[in-house]
């Protein structure tokens, strides 16, 4: 988490340039109470920026992964501002799964529902980011549907934060897809 609102260096379209792909092309999702610690320290080798260094799981315990319909993901990383003026985060996460909708999908539709996580993505461009992390992202909505427009099933998951969405360091990306 930022240590203050003070701007710290110059963002210029001069030493930035660089191709940018932030399409999900993995979602990875642990139970919220599986997690039993994340460390976030500054990292040095990117201006000192807060990142997710370290993951500890609950013995047994993993990150399940989730190759999504392609171009059915969305995630943003909202900051709200409430009516006396504090200011938070929401992180939303939508997404499409694969596959016919069987006796195993439907227990996993209802998991996703009703269940607590903590979400990592993964971007084209090859970057992690942490979701969810503070308070763990719950569905928000959860749809089967079926038709010429729109079928299979498709998640919404939300959480309110008092963080902007984490960069993962290599460690902690290796904890997430070490499946």
């Amino acid at each position: 988490m930022a240590l203050n609102c003070n701007l710290t260096r110059n963002l210029l379209k001069s030493t930035t340039c660089a191709y940018s792909l932030p399409e999900i092309t993995d979602i990875y999702l642990a139970n919220y109470n599986d997690v039993s610690a994340t460390t976030v320290a500054a990292d040095s080798a990117q201006c000192s920026a807060d990142v997710v260094t370290a993951i500890s799981m609950e013995t047994g315990k993993k990150f399940f992964h989730i190759e999504p319909m392609k171009n059915s993901v969305d995630f943003t990383d909202e900051l709200v501002t409430g009516d006396t003026g504090n200011k938070y985060r929401t992180h939303t996460l939508t997404f499409s799964t694969p596959g016919a909708y069987d006796g195993c999908l439907h227990m996993d539709f209802d998991a996703l529902s009703l269940g607590r996580f903590i979400g990592v993505v993964k971007t084209a461009d090859n970057q992690y980011l942490m979701l969810g992390r503070v308070a763990g992202l719950e569905a928000s909505a959860a749809t089967l549907a079926g038709g010429q427009t729109s079928n299979g099933v498709s998640i919404t998951l939300t959480a309110n934060a008092t963080e902007s969405a984490l960069p993962l360091a290599d460690a902690a990306i290796t904890v997430v897809t070490d499946n």
